[in-house]
């Protein structure tokens, strides 16, 4: 009877630690099916009417089983889109490289997304080319800086020569009165030079700062730009803040376009729109522009031509790489540079590269 007991104690004790070993683990199933179209569907539930198949386990949140790598599952259970245009938004990430960041989007399930050449290139755009000539323009400055400084201090050694001269002269006065008037000349020219030393000495040691930090900053740019021309491997950061990292697989050899992708996952995708682009159209440029993740802005369609898609949609630095889609979440071109006639903050419009340009440049990877 006493064996018994000790026997259900046990029992009771390796129930306890294998509760606590398994608690919070909970996975959910993801089964996939064929839409209308074709092309394979995922989701957290079967498909009434349709033949769907179990592909995969997931770990949720807070589970000690493998991270979910299904972003559709993911960010649709977090967000529960209403709309084409909020649905969209989901599929557009922030990209970061070693220069900078920019945007891009999933245009496949299988997680290839697009982007600017730019912004997985930087040291070969007109924002590096900008950076590089406001760094050459510094430059210049600390030398016309230094050679100011320069002659001052030839300056200021003649100005104490000429003091100590007067010095000598004043002490080789026999009259007191005249010594008197002397000194009180002489303490006027020493005071001024005293004061010009000091103003010197304060540039001097202020410049000799800012010449450091200048060429710190200098030596890490040359050095990011070496690693940027290179680079392969990008981190990629979701609608929620998932962080992630893409490959590069293909740059436009004549487009600022680039194709990454992400291995392993299911993805949110916008599709590539077919229908004619024209004036008048209300558009939206969804992207991380200066530092804001997942913006939305909305706008009209003011020109249509060879060079691309003119938007008065707010586009800023980081919105390149960006979609530009309709009222129905398809793309109609991807957002490449702002022109204004001064910063790219200022008023101005939006230009986008034509999807018809992402089909001729990575059609094969599309399919």
């Amino acid at each position: 009877m006493q064996g018994t007991k000790k026997q259900n104690n046990l029992s009771s004790i390796v129930l306890c630690i294998i509760a606590l070993l398994f608690h919070g683990v909970v996975t959910a199933e993801i089964f996939k099916y064929k839409d209308q179209n074709g092309r394979w569907q995922f989701s957290d539930a079967p498909k009434k009417g349709a033949s769907t198949s179990s592909v995969r386990s997931y770990g949720r949140a807070g589970s000690t089983g493998p991270i979910s790598n299904d972003f559709v599952t993911l960010l649709n259970s977090k967000y529960r889109p209403s709309n084409p245009v909020q649905k969209a938004t989901m599929a557009v990430v922030t990209v970061k490289s070693k220069l900078g960041s920019g945007s891009g989007f999933f245009v496949t399930d299988t997680c290839y997304l697009v982007t600017n050449k730019h912004v997985v290139r930087p040291a070969k755009g007109k924002q590096w080319d900008a950076t590089k000539a406001k760094i050459k323009q510094n430059a210049s400055s600390f030398q016309r800086a230094r050679l100011q400084l320069a002659n001052q201090k030839r300056q200021l050694a003649v100005n104490k020569q000429k003091l100590d001269e007067f010095r000598s002269c004043m002490n080789s006065l026999s009259s007191d009165k005249a010594r008197n008037l002397a000194e009180q000349e002489y303490a006027v020219y020493a005071d001024r030079y005293y004061q010009d030393k000091q103003h010197i000495d304060s540039v001097s040691q202020r410049l000799s700062k800012d010449e450091r930090k200048f060429n710190k900053q200098q030596s890490d740019f040359s050095f990011s730009s070496s690693i940027a021309n290179v680079a392969q491997s990008f981190q990629i950061i979701l609608k929620d803040n998932t962080k992630v990292q893409a490959r590069l697989v293909k740059v436009s050899p004549t487009d600022d376009l680039a194709l990454l992708k992400v291995n392993g996952c299911n993805a949110p995708y916008l599709t590539l729109g077919t229908r004619a682009v024209s004036q008048g159209m209300t558009v939206h440029a969804i992207g991380s522009p200066l530092g804001l993740r997942d913006q939305l802005t909305q706008g009209t369609v003011t020109n249509v031509s060879s060079y691309g898609i003119a938007t008065d949609a707010q586009i800023l630095p980081g919105n390149s790489g960006g979609p530009l889609i309709m009222g129905n979440g398809h793309v109609v071109g991807v957002n490449t540079l702002k022109v204004a006639k001064g910063s790219a903050l200022e008023t101005g419009f939006g230009i986008s590269i034509p999807v018809s340009k992402v089909r001729q440049n990575f059609g094969r990877y599309l399919n």
